[in-house]
């Protein structure tokens, strides 16, 4: 379908053929995106591609062949889809961290001191400052809890809301034209996964050091996003609105890296983020339990 096609070749055109020549110039993905502000900067950017591809693809069609994005709230009519949107995501990334830590406990470190050490190394602090003066207070942790769960969702989810847009807004409807909404949640996750490899190329989510690197990063992105793809698919469907998405979307960024912080590890390719194979494993049994509540014709 020509909705379909103009989408696809406008996203990710605008995406690797931003992000791929940029990486190599910036040095990214040999050294991590965190080696370049520019590169974080660019990959924040590259979230509004896919309502610009969305936008193109709209508009190459005739009127009666367009279709409803979902642009509008509908806030009175899904209270219930917009909570859930919003405190599901934290009950993933908890859980996640539960199963992770449950599985790995030598890697809980309650002080968080490897986190604030790295912290502090990145920021060219003295590594002689005393371990009692580097360790966050409860004060600060607890704001940084209240801040991710009440506040940084609805700021995330303005640039979520562009990433939405394509994959919600666009390409799961126009999908479910051609087959089941099943397959297309599904079909719709991988896709949205594979967007994501360039940068999990530099680091993105899971780090470098890891065994596979960067092809089991992708791999298990592209996993985890179909799972998710599952969960937001059904909530575009009974909302009717791509907003409720745009919202689960930007709390789950909020609070994803939450766990990091205790861990001595920091992130990597297992969690405690719950894009990783096993802190995501609530994330995948959620996917499942929303893609049979998935209409299978």
């Amino acid at each position: 379908m020509k909705r379909v096609k103009v989408f696809l070749v406008v996203t990710f055109g605008l995406t690797w053929g931003l992000l791929i020549p940029a990486g190599f110039l910036l040095g990214a993905f040999e050294n991590g995106e965190a080696s370049s502000p520019v590169m974080m900067g660019l990959i924040a950017l590259s979230m509004f591609f896919p309502l610009v591809g969305t936008l193109a693809a709209n508009f190459s069609c005739k009127p009666e062949e367009r279709i409803d994005l979902g642009w509008r709230p509908l806030i009175k009519q899904n209270v219930r889809n917009y909570l859930m949107a919003w405190l599901t995501p934290a009950a993933i990334a908890f859980l996640g961290c539960i199963v992770f830590f449950a599985l790995s406990p030598h890697l809980f470190d309650p002080t968080m001191r490897s986190f604030v050490e790295t912290s502090a190394a990145a920021a060219g602090l003295a590594p002689d400052q005393p371990a009692n003066q580097m360790l966050p207070t409860p004060v600060m942790l607890g704001a940084t809890l209240v801040f991710s769960l009440a506040i940084a969702p609805f700021i995330n989810m303005i640039p979520a809301f562009g990433e939405e847009l394509g994959w919600r807004g666009m390409l799961y409807p126009t999908l479910a034209e051609l087959m089941s909404e099943r397959s297309s949640a599904l079909a719709t996750g991988i896709i949205w996964g594979l967007w994501h490899a360039p940068a999990v190329a530099m680091g993105h989510n899971y780090g470098m050091g890891y065994e596979g690197f960067p092809i089991a990063g992708i791999l298990t992105m592209t996993l985890l996003c179909t799972a998710m793809s599952c969960w937001l698919s059904l909530l575009r469907a009974r909302s009717g609105s791509v907003w409720p998405c745009a919202l689960a979307h930007g709390a789950f960024n909020a609070v994803a890296n939450v766990g990091v912080v205790f861990c001595s590890a920091g992130q990597t390719l297992f969690g405690p983020n719950p894009l990783g194979l096993v802190a995501g494993i609530p994330l995948m049994a959620i996917g499942v339990l929303c893609w049979l509540r998935l209409p299978s014709i």
